[in-house]
């Protein structure tokens, strides 16, 4: 039995993937209202790709109230809120129990870490595109690849082998705090410009000009103290992901447009306190956080 941690639109994917390819799967929600509403709603869940629907009968229990013992954890959760929800069930974890965490940026991930010290976590890069445009329904709208590895460097677990590849495309990676570095760099480079701008992806280049290749180099300085290698592509990865994703708005954006908190702290916010702790100049990157900051505080949204 798996065990899929937030009902937003990454939660809400993982569980219709993995009922859809017949994986025993419970979704945990936060509270006894979240779980009346599903129960008013039989528990039912829309599934929908490229159109067509399909609907889902959900095992769906509240996170700190039973004690059934998890084996399989799967956090789905915005960053800043993953360590509360991890606690939250910490109760039902064992030695044994499994962590997985699909979060965006990073900070997160080796908070539940150094929290969780008697349980393994496995971290993982996401790249499908999910969206919900109505409670308990989503819209998977791009289908990309999940790589996941250990960042202690063991091989992949056992689970993860017998995972059904129908329900969730998935690649090892012995490297995976590199490949979320090189997540969070593109994520830097593009997600708070769409903010600080309001605009899609593809104008960024536009709206920012020369901003954008100061932050770009000042990303492959950062990158290149943590050890991440093959740097010389980065631009060019980060102006392919633009191209690519033009017409997309950023789920920072998105955040911003649904008067939600953002994860701008765990993205440039952290390549920034980090680039201060290593003493690597990010003049343009530390610009970029103090005016999305005082965006968000226009906005009357956290700035952390």
């Amino acid at each position: 039995m798996m065990h899929v941690l937030g009902a937003g639109s990454l939660g809400l994917l993982w569980l219709a993937r993995l009922q859809q390819a017949g994986q025993p799967c419970s979704l945990l929600v936060r509270n006894q209202a979240t779980l009346e509403a599903w129960r008013t709603a039989d528990n039912k869940l829309i599934f929908e790709q490229q159109g067509h629907q399909s609907q889902q009968r959900a095992n769906v229990e509240v996170a700190t109230t039973s004690d059934t013992p998890i084996q399989t954890l799967i956090v789905a959760t915005k960053a800043h809120s993953t360590l509360a929800a991890v606690e939250s069930v910490r109760h039902r974890l064992s030695t044994l129990s499994q962590i997985l965490l699909l979060q965006n940026g990073l900070g997160a991930q080796q908070q539940v870490s150094h929290a969780f010290t008697e349980q393994r976590v496995l971290y993982a890069s996401v790249t499908d595109g999910a969206w919900q445009p109505a409670p308990r329904h989503v819209i998977w709208a791009g289908q990309g690849t999940t790589l996941i590895g250990d960042p202690l460097n063991q091989r992949a677990p056992e689970w993860l082998k017998q995972l059904d590849s129908n329900a969730v495309q998935w690649q090892w990676d012995d490297n995976i705090v590199a490949v979320l570095w090189r997540k969070l760099a593109v994520n830097c480079a593009i997600n708070p410009f769409t903010l600080l701008f309001d605009c899609v992806n593809g104008e960024v280049p536009n709206v920012a000009g020369s901003w954008l290749d100061e932050c770009i180099a000042e990303l492959q300085a950062l990158l290149t103290s943590q050890a991440v290698p093959h740097l010389d592509d980065l631009p060019t990865q980060i102006y392919e992901v633009i191209r690519r994703t033009a017409n997309n708005s950023s789920s920072m954006r998105q955040d911003m447009h649904a008067k939600r908190r953002t994860e701008l702290d765990y993205i440039l916010g952290y390549a920034c306190r980090l680039a201060q702790h290593e003493r690597i100049p990010t003049p343009a990157l530390n610009r970029l956080l103090y005016a999305t900051q005082r965006r968000l505080a226009e906005l009357d949204l956290p700035v952390d």
